[in-house]
């Protein structure tokens, strides 16, 4: 059997410096969750980003930073940190991104990386906190990644790195490094090689520095620096023409008293460092921008600057008749984003033309700008592939999409594009306010979603999806929708509500104020992907109904095959909360509660014939109810059976397999396979616990606590491994949470904990 992996869906880590571009193709590295993934820059509007793969699981913890390594040549390679003081280095091989070496000593949790590549080695560092001391660890390697030696600098004045920047000089490497102390601070590589001395240090700031860049160029060397007072400096380093005997006549740095002047003067910007005097002096003050700066990043030349801002924008600095000015400005307008962590030049050919920008949001999505003209004054935006921050929590397959939930709050269609053959994500239906859980299509127009809330939400697809999804796909809507009612033409969510309300086509609402109209719905039927801030208020799908009845926060939902029944459940610890509520769709009426768990109910499953209801718990048990008059549609449920001590854990997941047979996964490791009456028929015990199952003819798939996959086939009374995918080389903990076959049995969907949505196709 050969299984494909066909979508990745992987968001970036929201923070600072989590974004990069590469040199040798035209793709992008980021941060996502605890790996790295790699997407294409799309060539114009009608193509989408793909993200081509993601790394292996090297990091325990999530990523906090991520930087390429400077090097004279375009090899790409890459240097990763993360929240646990672990550190990474990574080779970029065609579209993968190949494991070099781990290296460690740092003390704390590591929140900004830098690094150079030499012909005879490597010099990486890495900033951390720890309490209560930081500082910054220095490695230098060979060139295959082998550890020379390493050290230690900490820093004083209760001062911490939050940004750091390096550059070779005449084989000698220089650390800029900028603090929570606003004092942009220059450190010199010894004359051993072996250590980091600091040279320089100048108050540059009025709050915390978030970014500090050098733009790599010999001749007229600048270091920007950017941070929380919302200025941009530049800093010249230069040779210095005075003699080397009034820079001996200098005090040094380390004598300097710790309340010493913040004022710059000529002679305590002075340094040596390699055997010659340097003079590093303001070069300039740039405003610009309203709220912190989190990015700054230098064009290949080194003659353009590219800073991204909370302030919604992304600010193109050139150097016009001797004056620094905002040349271009790209960023969003209204929507609900709060600002861009990152932003990077790139291409969109793979060559040495930067005609893009890529940027990274508070919400993990990417914006991807490519410019028009030759003097790059006109840039269009382009749609890039993002996903969700935090865990995927659920999943369900359309005849045509998938729909996904996650604990960042919002529900994401995906569908395949027939212009591209990939999927893209081309809608957000809900975008809430309380974590989402659990999500079950009811039929072709209506999902019910539940969030942690004690409400359960109906929703009934716009005719703008319906008209979208006609057009990116190419597959009629009548084919798709059938008969199903549809709603009107798009929503919106009111300035103080949760609820998504309908709007007819052409429906505006005029704000009192100009800036007001930004931030309103405007519906509109796509040709082909949208981009990130269409996705966030353009294509919300009216709410239908609201199912009140739970005491707790809603945990699990299903509908049965007709989808004229849906059964729902809540966190519980006591029985009379660990009911299963059945619904009528028809009129979104309470019919029932099948009482029988102890605990809060995990999953619910119905067989194929929709006549048996499967229902499995945190009490370790496993039940069956049947519908006592055989009726697909009925709602009088009794038990027929519940399992007994086969499961020693709770009960995470369960599915059916045909009529005939149904499966149950546990946290004891075990996945078991019974009759349709419950008599046990083949089980195996794996690895790592189980956390999620799904079955398709003879297969059955179990998604484990590593984020791992096990491909199973049953045998006669045996569950015989087929495949295993996505193994770590290190203990992890990114378990799966669920696994959905698709209608056609061919394509299977992942949702993990590590903010990733995969596609597998097993049609092969």
């Amino acid at each position: 059997m050969k299984i494909k992996e066909e979508f990745i869906s992987a968001s970036v880590n929201p923070r600072s410096h989590c974004l990069v571009a590469c040199k040798s193709a035209p793709l992008v590295a980021y941060a996502s969750s605890l790996q790295i993934a790699l997407q294409t820059i799309p060539k114009n509007e009608s193509e989408v980003g793909v993200i081509k793969s993601t790394s292996e699981r090297r990091h325990q913890k999530p990523i906090s930073t991520l930087k390429r390594l400077k090097s004279a040549g375009n090899i790409d390679e890459f240097v990763s940190g993360d929240v646990s003081s672990h550190v990474v280095l990574w080779k970029l091989n065609g579209e993968r991104l190949e494991y070099v070496a781990d290296l460690s000593g740092c003390s704390g949790s590591v929140g900004t990386v830098c690094g150079c590549v030499e012909d005879d080695r490597k010099v990486i560092a890495a900033a951390w906190v720890s309490y209560p001391n930081s500082g910054f660890e220095a490695w230098w390697t060979s060139p295959t990644g082998e550890l020379l030696h390493s050290t230690k600098i900490e820093l004083d004045h209760k001062a911490f790195a939050l940004c750091l920047d390096a550059i070779s000089v005449q084989n000698r490497v220089i650390l800029a490094v900028g603090t929570s102390k606003r004092f942009v601070e220059l450190y010199g590589e010894s004359d051993d090689r072996k250590t980091f001395s600091r040279l320089v240090s100048v108050a540059g700031h009025t709050d915390w520095i978030h970014s500090i860049a050098f733009n790599d160029d010999p001749n007229h060397l600048l270091v920007a620096s950017a941070g929380q007072d919302t200025y941009v400096r530049l800093w010249l380093i230069e040779r210095d023409s005075t003699s080397d005997e009034s820079l001996e006549s200098l005090k040094s740095m380390e004598d300097l008293p710790e309340d010493h002047t913040d004022e710059l003067t000529s002679s305590a910007n002075l340094f040596s460092f390699n055997g010659h005097s340097f003079r590093c002096s303001s070069y300039a003050v740039m405003q610009g921008h309203d709220d912190w700066v989190h990015s700054t990043v230098w064009s290949e030349n080194g003659r353009t600057l590219l800073t991204a801002s909370s302030d919604k924008t992304c600010i193109i600095w050139r150097e016009i008749d001797n004056l620094w000015r905002d040349d271009v400005r790209l960023g969003i307008v209204g929507g609900q984003a709060a600002g861009f962590f990152s932003a990077v030049f790139s291409s969109s050919t793979g060559n040495s033309e930067e005609d893009v920008v890529v940027s990274s949001s508070y919400f993990g999505g990417l914006h991807c700008w490519k410019s028009s003209d030759e003097q790059k004054t006109f840039w269009t935006s382009l749609p890039m592939t993002g996903g969700h921050v935090g865990e995927v929590r659920d999943v369900d397959w359309h005849e045509s999409f998938l729909m996904s939930v996650g604990q960042d709050q919002t529900t994401r269609v995906f569908a395949r594009s027939l212009n591209q053959g990939v999927y893209l994500e081309m809608a957000r239906p809900q975008v809430h306010g309380h974590d989402m859980q659990c999500l079950s299509f009811v039929n072709p127009s209506v999902f019910v979603s539940g969030a942690e809330e004690k409400v359960f939400r109906a929703f009934r697809a716009p005719k703008s999806f319906v008209k979208s999804l006609e057009s990116i796909t190419g597959i009629p809507s009548e084919k798709l929708f059938g008969n199903a009612q549809l709603a009107e033409f798009g929503a919106c969510v009111p300035a103080l509500g949760l609820s998504n309300k309908p709007m007819i086509e052409g429906e505006t609402v005029d704000g009192e104020h100009w800036e007001e109209d930004a931030f309103r719905a405007a519906p509109t039927v796509l040709s082909g992907a949208p981009t990130e801030d269409t996705l966030q208020q353009n294509t919300l799908w009216p709410e239908d109904h609201k199912l009140y009845g739970h005491g707790y926060e809603v945990y699990a939902v299903t509908a049965n095959p007709n989808g004229t029944v849906l059964a729902t459940a809540c966190k519980s610890s006591h029985v009379e909360h660990s009911v299963v509520m059945l619904w009528n769709t028809a009129d979104w009426s309470k019919k029932a509660d099948i009482i029988g768990h102890q605990l809060t109910v995990t999953q619910i499953a119905w067989n194929p014939s929709g006549t048996r209801l499967l229902t499995v718990s945190r009490d370790r048990t496993a039940k069956l109810y049947k519908e006592k008059n055989g009726d697909p549609n009925g709602f009088e449920y009794e038990c027929i059976w519940t399992s007994g001590k086969q499961h020693t854990r709770i009960i995470w997941a369960c599915d059916w397999i045909y009529d005939q047979h149904f499966v149950t996964a546990s946290r004891d490791q075990k996945v078991i396979v019974w009759t349709s009456e419950g008599t046990l028929r083949a089980q195996i015990k794996l690895d790592e616990p189980v956390t999620a199952v799904a079955a398709s003819g003879d297969l059955v798939v179990a998604g484990l606590q590593t984020g791992e996959l096990v491909v199973l086939r049953i045998s006669g009374d045996v569950l015989e491994v087929v495949e295993k995918i996505g193994s770590n080389p290190i203990a992890i903990d990114a378990a799966v949470l669920r696994l959905r076959f698709s209608k056609c049995g061919k394509k299977l969907a992942v949702a993990t904990t590590d903010a990733k949505l995969r596609v597998f196709d097993f049609s092969q």
